[in-house]
């Protein structure tokens, strides 16, 4: 939680009207500077005892690390996490629970769910016809009922790599005992909950994918995913977030042999992460001068352990930009011939 007075009342009125009551709530304060924490305190009778507010020693900036500190705190059987502006449908933990035991499931994890643009999240009708929503594939159905998978990585990360598998953690009930005998956590980076469903995906006995839709992810233009950062903070935590991937993942497989035997699944992860970062941000990249990107890269690399890494993010960038600019020259084209369309008509 870090600075929601104007949401954080709808998110702990959706897990007050949960038909599931046997859980606790754990709020981890990111430092809020408004009035979130007297908010929390206000709610902690309604709760009855099963509401705590931690706090962390100094604001992080990103959820990785008040993760880690909630799933410390927590002595729950299964975990879910909520960003602190969104809110759930009234059966949401019923649903992921049932799901879980029913398969004695490590994960349970929902295929899809619902996008409510800011301005209309307090209206229930408009909410009432909303579509299930997957940003990966749209409204594309993929399961119309529970996919088990049990032990076959291969499978998992192939379906991971196809870009068929949302990875919010908002998105799963995760078996608390999993997460710690596997001392899987959250990392201070960009896309941290992707990384956790890698290891997730890369350790679970058995992992359900459901056709459920519980969680509603409100567009919060004030939210740390759409906070403005400077171009050289920017491309920083890009190549931050793409190194300590490299190294945890490297060191998360190191001793399961069946990741020893298939280095190309590993390599698929690699590069779905790399895609994720540099989705949608080409725009950004077009204000840097090649000659200036590849000293960037240089510097951050120097280390001289990722040389091979250092020029296939370059080559990537660099193919993007070439299309962005084959892209724009083709408009200009097609605007100038309209021109004169235009023009000889008259």
């Amino acid at each position: 939680m870090y600075n929601v007075e104007k949401y954080v009342r709808d998110c702990l009125d959706s897990l007050l009207a949960q038909t599931l009551k046997n859980f606790e709530v754990i709020v981890v304060d990111d430092c809020s500077t408004d009035s979130s924490p007297a908010i929390l305190q206000s709610y902690a009778e309604k709760f009855g005892g099963r509401l705590k507010l931690a706090h962390m020693k100094k604001n992080t900036g990103s959820a990785g690390f008040p993760r880690n500190k909630g799933i410390e705190f927590s002595r729950g059987e299964y975990i879910f996490n909520m960003d602190s502006d969104d809110f759930v449908t009234p059966t949401a933990l019923e649903e992921l629970y049932a799901q879980a035991k029913k398969f004695d499931a490590d994960v349970v994890h929902c295929e899809k769910f619902y996008v409510v643009p800011d301005e209309f999240s307090y209206h229930s009708e408009f909410r009432k016809h909303l579509k299930p929503w997957n940003y990966l594939t749209g409204e594309k159905v993929l399961i119309t009922e529970p996919l088990v998978w049990e032990n076959n990585f291969e499978e998992r990360i192939k379906f991971f790599g196809q870009r068929k598998l949302i990875w919010n953690m908002c998105n799963q009930l995760v078996r608390r005992d999993f997460i710690v005998n596997n001392e899987i956590q959250f990392c201070d980076i960009t896309a941290e909950d992707m990384l956790f469903t890698i290891c997730e995906l890369c350790s679970a006995k058995r992992y359900v994918l459901l056709p459920n839709v519980i969680y509603y992810y409100r567009q919060n233009e004030g939210s740390i995913t759409h906070a403005k950062k400077t171009l050289p903070e920017f491309l920083s935590r890009k190549v931050k977030a793409l190194k300590t991937v490299i190294r945890y993942i490297e060191e998360f497989l190191s001793d399961r042999e069946f990741f020893s035997r298939r280095p190309d699944l590993k390599y698929i992860l690699f590069d779905m992460f790399i895609n994720e970062l540099l989705n949608g941000v080409m725009e950004i990249y077009m204000q840097v001068p090649a000659p200036a990107l590849d000293a960037f890269l240089q510097k951050e690399f120097s280390d001289g352990n990722h040389k091979a890494l250092t020029t296939l993010l370059f080559s990537m960038v660099n193919s993007y930009r070439l299309q962005l600019i084959g892209a724009h020259q083709r408009i200009s084209q097609l605007e100038n011939e309209i021109k004169s369309l235009k023009a000889a008509k008259k």
